[in-house]
C-alpha cells in the first residue's frame, strides 16, 4: 500500500500514479458503474479532474499550476456546456491543494465506480 499513497499533514493522499489510473477508469465508457451518476456529479468530477492536473482556474495561482497565464474567459451563457464545466473548475479553486483535488476525485470516483476503484487502492 506505501506505493500508492504518501504521507502529507497527517493524511493519507492518493499518488499521482494511482490519481492517473482511477481518471482512465472514469473516462472509458466500457467502466461498468456501482450506480448512474448525476450530471452535478460529472461536473465535480471534471471540476476536480481539472483542479487536480492543472491547478486552480482563477488566481491567486499556486507553485506548479499548469499554464496559468492562458485559462480561458467564462463561456457566454449561450455555450451552456462550457460555461457548466467552466463552473465547475471556478467551484474547486477552493480546494487547499492540487493533490487535495486529487483525493477528492477519487473519492467521488470510488462512490460511482465502486470495486474497480478499490481494487486499484489495495
Amino acid at each position: 500500500m506505501a506505493a500508492f499513497f504518501h504521507h502529507r499533514k497527517d493524511t493519507m493522499m492518493v499518488s499521482l500514479e494511482v490519481f492517473e489510473k482511477v481518471a482512465a477508469l472514469v473516462a472509458d465508457k466500457n467502466t461498468p458503474a456501482a450506480r448512474p451518476s448525476t450530471r452535478a456529479e460529472k461536473l465535480r468530477l471534471y471540476g476536480l479532474y481539472k483542479r487536480g492536473t492543472l491547478g486552480r482556474l482563477n488566481p491567486p495561482f499556486q507553485e506548479g499550476d499548469v499554464d496559468s497565464d492562458s485559462r480561458p474567459a467564462r463561456p457566454g451563457i449561450f455555450n451552456l456546456d462550457a460555461r457548466m464545466k467552466w463552473d465547475a473548475w471556478a467551484e474547486e479553486d477552493k480546494m487547499g491543494s492540487r493533490e487535495e483535488a486529487r483525493q477528492a476525485y477519487v473519492d467521488l470516483a470510488r462512490v460511482l465506480l465502486g470495486k474497480q476503484v478499490d481494487d486499484l487502492l489495495v
